[in-house]
């Protein structure tokens, strides 16, 4: 059955009224209107003639590369003008524009096209981050209860806690959230001494591509159990998938051609009857992309939902940058949706040759075998990010049988010179955990073998402090 918003939609967004002026301001848009209504600054002197970026070599659209060509993007006219004011809380219409057109062809969904799978909206945030937060106060009061994959991405953990919501972890596997602890979990609910006495979940979260922390990646048959699941439960997937187009896998074939793992967005055209369609809340950005100072990202989903989002937005950031907006979406005409895929194809690829650098140089210096080194850590090769989710080889402790990465990565690592993330951070209760990230993303390529030079040491100092003269092996 189609989901029931009222429910799902915190009883703190039901209260708030609506905002007196951004309500109203649709309407100045209607022809011999006279408005009164906004304190807009007046444009007239505002000190900007027109706004110009230029494109590096490598992101003009040219037959020939060895042309070393440019291209100039220009905000100028109307269009500054409108860009320079405030604008609209769901985004400027031209970036609207073209987020339609991009997800219409990477996902499959046309906006407002008269069909179910049509029934959806979007809305734009500063980072998909904001969204994120944003969606967390559409969704959430004090006592209600999500379910995160876990290990997780701790940006929402702060959020969650300081509002008294409940968070419960499931379990992940090599392609990240697993469907059978996930279904375990909603299926036993009201018997579990873990769970019987919280509300009913009313969402559960994943990084689907590319997992922050763990580099896990969800196969499209995965995705189709976990749909499944929340369907026949009737909560939502709040699909945060920052790096969907940071994935490894078919890059030797064609950009436009080339298969990508189906969003779980895209497959709720699958098999949706009698579900109907407005389960799955997709998150994207453009930090990854294009650049994180833009601070760019979007959510689609169930129009209540989205509105809710926007609700918030307008009464907070009122809305995300204007002007970043219209560069965006004036870079993304200038592609158009093949050369958005080639684009992001050779960010892929960038990535994947510093994954493959940094791993060689993990095995090296973590891995054993070398002159009989013992083995210090073990991992599962990313197919998608910027990120190694690495077990580290610590010495057992009373209350951490394989080690506290911590202590080892908040004292040891940081003696040496050397920083990383330790695992506890990624689980809702500060789990003890011997896992650490570590992020290939930007460090120099010559600075990475002695980065983990100086883990190994920090490591075997542990087992130092520990009273072990020799390292047992793992």
């Amino acid at each position: 059955m189609p989901l029931d918003y009222n429910k799902l939609i915190s009883q703190e967004y039901q209260r708030r009224p609506e905002p007196a002026i951004r309500s109203l301001l649709s309407l100045e848009k209607k022809p011999g209107m006279i408005s009164f209504l906004a304190g807009k600054p007046n444009p007239d002197r505002f000190p900007f003639e027109s706004i110009t970026v230029k494109l590096k070599p490598s992101a003009v659209l040219s037959t020939d590369p060895s042309t070393g060509a440019s291209t100039e993007l220009v905000i100028d006219g109307n269009t500054l003008e409108r860009v320079l004011q405030y604008g609209y809380t769901a985004g400027d219409p031209l970036f609207d524009e073209a987020l339609n057109d991009l997800v219409s062809a990477v996902h499959g969904r046309t906006r407002h096209d008269d069909t179910p799978a049509g029934d959806f909206e979007i809305t734009v945030g500063t980072g998909s981050q904001d969204l994120l937060a944003k969606t967390s106060l559409a969704l959430f009061d004090k006592g209600d209860t999500i379910l995160v994959e876990s290990p997780m991405y701790p940006g929402l953990l702060p959020d969650l806690g300081s509002r008294g919501i409940h968070v419960i972890n499931v379990a992940t596997d090599q392609e990240g959230l697993s469907a059978s602890s996930l279904a375990q979990i909603l299926d036993e609910w009201n018997q579990n001494e873990r769970t019987k006495e919280l509300s009913f979940p009313k969402a559960v979260y994943t990084v689907p591509t590319g997992g922050n922390p763990s580099g896990t990646t969800a196969s499209a048959d995965r995705k189709r159990a976990i749909l499944q699941i929340v369907r026949k439960h009737s909560i939502l997937i709040l699909e945060d998938d920052p790096y969907y187009y940071l994935s490894f896998e078919g890059l030797e074939e064609d950009s436009v051609m080339r298969h990508r793992s189906p969003s779980y967005f895209a497959l709720e055209k699958e098999d949706n009857d009698p579900w109907g369609y407005g389960y799955v809340l997709r998150f994207e950005s453009f930090s990854k992309i294009l650049s994180a100072g833009m601070r760019l990202g979007f959510m689609a989903g169930p129009k209540p939902i989205i509105d809710a989002v926007s609700g918030y937005m307008a009464t907070s950031s009122i809305h995300a940058s204007s002007p970043m907006q219209v560069m965006a979406a004036l870079l993304l005409q200038h592609w158009g949706v093949p050369g958005f895929l080639s684009h992001v194809d050779e960010v892929a690829r960038l990535y994947q040759q510093r994954r493959d650098f940094f791993e060689v140089k993990l095995a090296s210096v973590l891995g054993g075998d070398k002159n009989q080194q013992r083995a210090l850590a073990s991992w599962v090769t990313p197919v998608a990010g910027m990120f190694f989710w690495v077990k580290l080889h610590l010495p057992p402790e009373s209350d951490a049988p394989q080690g506290n990465s911590s202590n080892v990565i908040t004292k040891n690592a940081v003696d040496h010179n050397v920083l990383a993330v330790p695992g506890a951070s990624f689980y809702a209760g500060q789990q003890i955990t011997p896992y650490v990230r570590l992020s290939f993303s930007v460090i120099p390529e010559e600075e990475m073998e002695e980065g983990l030079l100086r883990l190994r040491k920090a490591i075997e100092d542990a087992w130092k402090e520990h009273g072990y003269s020799t390292i047992p092996p793992m």
